[in-house]
């Protein structure tokens, strides 16, 4: 059994990993100033983590380091403001998570002198390029400040690998749905969008023509990336790994299996056009490949919502 910090253990993906996690029988804690997260995604959980609410600040976290975080083994970092809009509207603010926030959590991983650190990133980093499959090597190229502030905590995270030793994984994240997508305010995921829409009895809106494709990935896909992350032994303390679901599918084909009419909207300039994950390397270094098929898993999503909205 290990002791493990999960920052953002209370949002969408985090909360997925910290049930994962507690049923492996690891001792829990979670950081989260639950401002885009939520204690029901928790729920599962309750009773069997310890829960920090706080930001990672440095006046919060590093000038005084709480006595229940000594001997932490492991730190997932996915404590962040997501969504590209956001990042366009609010730059500081996000820049303040998502860039300051990934500087905190490494320092207090230094710090605490943990195994491990294993930051989220996005399949962002990458924007626009030549070429499909999207591997590690290729050189960043992003789009929008929400892309450029995660590419910013890998260059810090590199840097952290390089100056004090610290053992580093990066993922890259595609296009994760699953339950508990359901995002406060008003910049959500395209799924969530379309629940809603769903729901209210209005057409699923579509960005362009919908030919843009995206690698949509299972979140049990992802979580279980994760985990080997944290216990497999790789030969190099620095390694950036994809985790997508390996085939690009257009966000016409998508709303198809939402079974909705839909409403096109003018093109948004600041996303790329095409995306694909080559997960070669995280099958040869971890094990790992996606198991559940799109279509598999926009059933299970569909009929979650069904009961979600019965219940809530």
């Amino acid at each position: 059994m290990s002791k493990i910090i999960v920052t953002g253990g209370a949002g969408f993906i985090g909360s997925h990993l910290v049930d994962a996690l507690v049923e492996q029988n690891h001792d829990v804690i979670v950081i989260d100033n639950f401002s885009t997260g939520s204690k029901k995604n928790l729920e599962k959980s309750r009773g069997k983590v310890k829960i920090l609410k706080t930001s990672l600040l440095i006046e919060k976290i590093l000038k005084r380091i709480p006595k229940v975080l000594n001997g932490t083994d492991y730190i997932f970092h996915l404590a962040a403001l997501p969504r590209i809009e956001r990042s366009i509207n609010d730059p500081i603010g996000t820049h303040q998570a998502n860039v300051e926030g990934t500087i905190v959590a490494l320092e207090l991983a230094r710090q605490l002198g943990v195994k491990k650190f294993l930051f989220v990133s996005s399949s962002s980093v990458y924007g626009i390029q030549k070429r499909l499959p999207l591997f590690e090597s290729l050189l960043p190229n992003p789009q929008n400040t929400y892309a450029y502030q995660k590419l910013m905590g890998e260059y810090y995270s590199k840097i952290y690998n390089q100056m004090y030793n610290l053992e580093v994984i990066i993922f890259r994240l595609f296009n994760v749905y699953g339950p508990r997508m359901f995002s406060k305010g008003s910049y959500k995921l395209v799924f969530t969008k379309w629940l809603e829409q769903i729901r209210s009895k209005q057409p699923l809106t579509i960005y362009g023509k919908g030919d843009q494709t995206r690698d949509f990935t299972s979140i049990t896909d992802v979580v279980r990336g994760l985990i080997l992350g944290m216990t497999t032994e790789l030969k190099n303390q620095y390694e950036i790994l994809n985790l997508g679901g390996g085939q690009q599918k257009s966000i016409r084909e998508m709303a198809k299996l939402f079974k909705n009419n839909v409403q096109f909207l003018p093109p948004r300039p600041y996303e790329e056009k095409f995306k694909e994950a080559d997960i070669n390397k995280a099958k040869k270094l971890l094990n790992w490949k996606p198991s559940t098929s799109i279509d598999e898993g926009i059933k299970k999503l569909l009929n979650y919502y069904t009961i979600y909205s019965t219940t809530r």
